[in-house]
C-alpha cells in the first residue's frame, strides 16, 4: 500500500479508525488495519507537546465540535460529570 493512497476512516457501526484505502465506490479496502489506539495516543501526545489544554473546529450545521484534554484527575471528573449530565437530558 503506498503511504498517499491511505487514508484514516471512522467505521460507521463499530466506530473504530482505521488506516486503509478507499476504493472507488467509498468502501474501504479490505486491506485496512484499526488504529483507533494509536490515533487516541497521537491525540494525547499532541497536546501534551503542545501544551493545549482544547482544540475545537468549525461548526458542521448546528454541531461544534470540541475536544478537551487534561492531566488533573479533579478537572477530568469535573468534565465527566458535565458530559455525562449532557447524554441523559
Amino acid at each position: 500500500m503506498a503511504y498517499e493512497n491511505l487514508k484514516l476512516a471512522n467505521a460507521a457501526i463499530s466506530g473504530d479508525i482505521y488506516l486503509t484505502r478507499i476504493l472507488k465506490n467509498g468502501v474501504m479496502s479490505d486491506n485496512r488495519r484499526i488504529i483507533t489506539n494509536e490515533c487516541l495516543a497521537a491525540t494525547a501526545d499532541w497536546f501534551l507537546a503542545n501544551d493545549e489544554k482544547y482544540t475545537n473546529w468549525e461548526a458542521i450545521g448546528d454541531v461544534h465540535p470540541h475536544l478537551f484534554f487534561t492531566v488533573d484527575l479533579n478537572k477530568a471528573e469535573r468534565i465527566k460529570a458535565i458530559l455525562e449530565e449532557e447524554v441523559s437530558e
